[in-house]
């Protein structure tokens, strides 16, 4: 039995997520059929992030377990003429069969992107939170700060969440500006449910006049998902990177210059 390491991309607003389920269409679904359709074999994908409906990804990571005799680097091109065109491999490879990007990951990059203005290029619908509202990206930054580090997270988990470690390390949240659009990237070692669309909508609200770092503070403390603020749409995000070696800040600054167009610089 082999193991093979593939990596894609995807443009989620036609789909229910990554993760198979019962009532919608996911990536997962797609793919597990491709694989059935190429190798004649019922497949199960191993998967880093459950991305939710309607959120994007540039690198999302996934194994499979296979008896076909396709050479590890050909995936790509024989999954790639079997899925639609919002779904890509973008690298397939051999790997040991003891390999895991679950468990050997070292964290992920989700980048955020938003407008002021109500209205928005046709061609950048899809992929932004048009908020509306006048943004000082001074009062962001300083919420950020207080964001960053290692929190209990539960005021920023999503309802309905499965239940796990509500503690998490964030190692950077920057955002910037450039013309109308405001990128925010968050690199952390895991996340909760909806957790980097809490923050997204949080830092607005401190970007509004509407939190304080004060507040924001006071939110971590009280674990009460109730006095945070809206969670932020779901079309903004994307995945942009999961690192399976230590996150350091030259690999994070590579990922916020990468090549994942609208959300990279």
């Amino acid at each position: 039995m082999r193991n093979i390491w593939i990596t894609l991309a995807y443009e989620g607003t036609a789909y229910s997520g990554f993760q198979r389920q019962e009532n919608g269409i996911t990536v997962q679904e797609i793919l597990e059929t491709a694989l059935q359709k190429l190798t004649g074999t019922k497949t199960t994908l191993y998967f880093v992030a459950r991305t939710d409906a309607g959120v994007h990804a540039c690198g999302q990571e996934c194994t499979f377990y296979t008896r076909s005799s396709i050479p590890g680097n050909r995936f790509i091109y024989a999954l790639n003429i079997l899925l639609p065109p919002d779904i890509r491999i973008i690298q397939s490879r051999d790997m040991d069969e003891n390999f895991s990007v679950r468990r050997q990951n070292f964290g992920k990059t989700y980048g955020y992107l938003l407008t002021e203005n109500k209205e928005a290029s046709p061609f950048l619908k899809r992929y932004l939170w048009q908020t509306g509202r006048k943004l000082d990206i001074q009062k962001m930054e300083a919420a950020a700060r207080v964001i960053q580090g290692t929190h209990d997270f539960t005021s920023f988990r999503g309802n309905n969440s499965v239940p796990s470690d509500p503690v998490r390390t964030l190692y950077d949240i920057r955002i910037i500006k450039k013309d109308h659009l405001y990128r925010i990237f968050v690199t952390g070692e895991g996340f909760l449910y909806h957790m980097v669309r809490n923050i997204a909508g949080a830092l607005v609200d401190a970007g509004a006049g509407i939190l304080t770092p004060k507040d924001i503070e006071d939110i971590l403390c009280k674990k009460d998902r109730r006095l945070l603020g809206i969670t932020a749409p779901a079309e903004g995000l994307c995945l942009l990177k999961v690192y399976f070696e230590p996150v350091t800040p030259e690999g994070i600054e590579k990922t916020v210059h990468g090549n994942c167009y609208p959300w990279s610089i």
